[in-house]
């Protein structure tokens, strides 16, 4: 089985790599990365591409086995992805670049931007995704005052991807509370999807 030797590497290189793999060995590889968000990114990947995925951690390093067929992703998965969202509610991304809403105050900005997400759980309909990047991510770890509104938008379809590049630089991988974490490559081509986009 061939592998593919991904450390070293930043946010979105190691799953643009497999996947590129992938496209050139359809039975299967083995990917290499030496961090928890690449494995967790590689994993989803490989799960959207239809193919199962198991990890096993050596020296540090995380194989992460590719084969055809969709299946468990080994031990110790990543969140339970939410479920697949209806093209219908794909026709609104919000894009949340901040943990603030608007410019000026800052306490301010805050207050507005939970009352922004309370909102949305009030609607009939909800956003098909939510992508949190930058300070956004904050609003979607421990602490967080709207980890609950987070929660009921995922249960009714929302879509929440986290920045992984921006969970490493804040130092807070370990205390996400809310979404699943993304990265650039998904990011990307999801909002390229998108017929609308709402950038916060």
């Amino acid at each position: 089985m061939k592998t593919i030797d991904n450390c070293g590497l930043s946010c979105p290189e190691p799953v643009i790599r497999t996947k590129k793999a992938l496209t050139e060995n359809p039975l299967g590889l083995i990917s290499v990365v030496d961090n928890e968000a690449a494995r967790e990114n590689v994993i989803r990947m490989a799960k959207i591409e239809g193919f199962s995925a198991r990890w096993e951690e050596e020296k540090g390093l995380y194989h992460i086995y590719i084969t055809p067929g969709t299946g468990e992703t080994g031990r110790e998965p990543a969140a339970v992805p939410p479920p697949a969202v209806s093209p219908g509610l794909l026709e609104q991304v919000i894009f949340i670049g901040s943990e603030q809403f608007g410019r000026g105050s800052e306490e301010l900005g805050k207050l507005l931007m939970r009352n922004y997400i309370y909102t949305l759980t009030e609607g009939t309909v909800v956003p098909g995704a939510m992508i949190f990047v930058n300070s956004g991510i904050k609003l979607c770890v421990e602490g967080s005052a709207v980890l609950e509104e987070l929660a009921e938008l995922q249960h009714r379809g929302t879509e929440i991807l986290v920045c992984g590049t921006c969970l490493d630089y804040f130092n807070l991988a370990e205390k996400l509370a809310a979404g699943n974490v993304s990265n650039m490559y998904e990011i990307s081509e999801l909002l390229a999807a998108a017929p609308r986009v709402l950038s916060l």
